[in-house]
């Protein structure tokens, strides 16, 4: 755990001390969100599925900007066969890029998700309580496959373009299940009709994560 949290550290560190990549993240959040908002005929009532596709378009597209940039930091300098010389193993650094993935997207969804709620009506705020859970379980799924994906791709010349093209197809049965209970809370549904949603996101979670920590060493070292 030592060395887990000192990769945490570090990496935060070196994320706010030049916030590139969570402004950038934020920015584009905000930018799909206006842009969609423009879609909308002036007063016409947003339905609960179409906020639910919104919202998670915009943090989906957003959340890429950030999750290649933990890996490929470490390309500068050698800075990764110096990791794989400490005594530090393969399993603390992914777990420790994975949770610097979900810190920076929640960072992001902590500016996303009130601008939503202001484009797009305060309506849908009784639902904030169940929309934290789900966003959670939304983003260990995708710091999980990003930060599996990113340690692929980064040796390579075009990360920043190559991990979409294999982030998104992986994470598309993520996103509609999302988005799917996330328009089921917003409607105001009982837990009882979507909780089987839930647990799916969460084996979803679980399934990649188990993958990071059992391919992580390998893909690093190839």
């Amino acid at each position: 755990m030592s060395g887990f949290w000192l990769i945490v550290h570090k990496d935060l560190h070196a994320e706010f001390r030049k916030p590139e990549a969570v402004v950038s993240m934020a920015f584009f959040g905000f930018l799909l969100l206006v842009v969609l908002n423009l879609a909308i005929p002036l007063g016409a009532e947003v339905s609960p599925e179409t906020g639910a596709g919104i919202l998670w378009v915009a943090i989906t597209f957003s959340s890429v900007l950030g999750l290649a940039g933990t890996m490929s930091r470490e390309k500068e300098n050698r800075c990764m066969d110096g990791l794989l010389l400490s005594p530090m193993s393969a399993e603390s650094l992914f777990g420790a890029k994975m949770a610097v993935n979900c810190i920076l997207m929640l960072v992001a969804e902590l500016s996303i998700v009130p601008l939503f709620f202001i484009l797009y009506g305060d309506g849908f705020f009784h639902s904030l309580p169940m929309l934290v859970l789900v966003v959670f379980l939304a983003n260990i799924g995708f710091a999980a496959t990003g930060t599996l994906f990113s340690a692929i791709t980064a040796s390579t010349e075009r990360n920043e373009a190559l991990l979409p093209l294999l982030f998104y197809p992986v994470v598309i049965p993520l996103i509609s299940i999302t988005v799917k209970v996330t328009g089921m809370i917003f409607q105001e549904a009982a837990l009882a009709e979507y909780v089987s949603w839930i647990y799916v996101m969460t084996a979803y979670g679980l399934i990649f994560s188990g993958l990071g920590f059992l391919l992580f060493d390998h893909v690093i070292r190839e």
